[in-house]
């Protein structure tokens, strides 16, 4: 309404264009398969009550790895082990990312908030440092973008359709997790050490070892994010690959409480709103800044309700009246 749009309108057209056509689907699953990934990332980070806000630069750092092994090594491998190892070294790629804040907060304490967020920028550089230098791509008329990798080093997709198999990989690692959170005793100790650290600690948890792991871990999810991408969307690696998939996936999290289960509601979820913006985007012309509009309208919506959850609120009275003050007369 601010902008002059008439929101049931929108709304139809929305739903139209996404649950009523092919393409709408498409684009939907597509989108989901990244913020899934970078959900679960944020989300089993959170168990411990770690806050990875670097999911983005793991996102970077996990294409980085994969298209330095892809450059290398393409057409010089099977197929299916081509694609098998450039899922690897995602995995590692996002996974040594993300051990620098932890290894920051494990030995030094220092804040994970602020180191693992600064990092995302230098992810970001590094890559449009590599996407302008060395690997791009001599045929693409100076665009930062490397070459197309071969048909071994393409996921495989569903039919004549865009829905690839990372969707399906997506889920195996949601079932993994929600398994060893808590079917496993590395589970009941992250757990434990998000709930009471002292009581941890007491029981023998190396709480230093732990959180090194577990932040290594949520990076190495946050790099499948990425391989994902670029290995089932766009063949290559270019700038600006990611529209913010690593920042939503705290959105994401935060919608599902952290459950790996949760995450795949949550990103379905998050997954119209993307999709949402790109229809009004064709038919009013809207910015692409709307969607982070909504994101940040979604997030504040979110942290604001947690005082519901964590505090009890009571009126005691409607109405305060001023008390009247009875004076004495004191004589002397």
């Amino acid at each position: 309404m601010a902008v002059g749009i008439k929101p049931l309108t929108a709304y139809q057209i929305i739903g139209e264009e996404i649950f009523l056509t092919k393409y709408g689907w498409q684009d939907l699953l597509v989108k989901m398969t990244p913020l899934m990934f970078t959900g679960l990332a944020v989300a089993f980070a959170a168990q411990m009550r770690l806050w990875n806000i670097g999911a983005e630069g793991q996102f970077h750092m996990g294409t980085f790895a994969m298209t330095w092994f892809v450059l290398h090594f393409d057409e010089k491998l099977p197929g299916g082990m081509l694609i098998v190892l450039m899922l690897i070294m995602a995995i590692l790629g996002g996974g040594l990312w993300g051990s620098i804040p932890g290894f920051l907060k494990a030995r030094f304490g220092v804040n994970e908030i602020i180191t693992s967020l600064l990092l995302n920028y230098v992810a970001a550089a590094w890559v449009d440092h590599m996407l302008f230098g060395a690997w791009r791509d001599p045929g693409s008329n100076n665009f930062p973008i490397t070459r197309e990798f071969s048909e071994a080093g393409q996921l495989p997709t569903f039919g004549n359709t865009s829905i690839h198999a990372g969707l399906i990989i997506a889920f195996i690692f949601v079932a993994i997790f929600a398994w060893i959170l808590w079917k496993t005793r590395l589970g009941f100790q992250i757990r434990l050490t998000g709930d009471n650290p002292d009581a941890a600690r007491y029981s023998g948890v190396n709480i230093r070892t732990l959180t090194l792991l577990v932040f290594a871990v949520s990076g190495a999810i946050a790099g499948l994010a990425g391989f994902s991408e670029v290995s089932g969307i766009h063949y290559r690696l270019q700038q600006n690959i990611s529209i913010g998939y690593g920042y939503t996936g705290i959105i994401v999290a935060w919608l599902a409480r952290n459950h790996p289960l949760g995450v795949v509601l949550s990103a379905f979820f998050m997954s119209i709103v993307f999709v949402s913006a790109e229809v009004l985007q064709i038919e009013y012309g809207l910015p692409i800044s709307m969607v982070y509009l909504y994101q940040g309208i979604i997030l504040f919506t979110v942290l604001g309700s947690e005082i519901f959850t964590e505090y009890r609120l009571r009126v005691r009275s409607l109405f305060i009246f001023p008390r009247k003050n009875k004076t004495r007369a004191v004589s002397r």
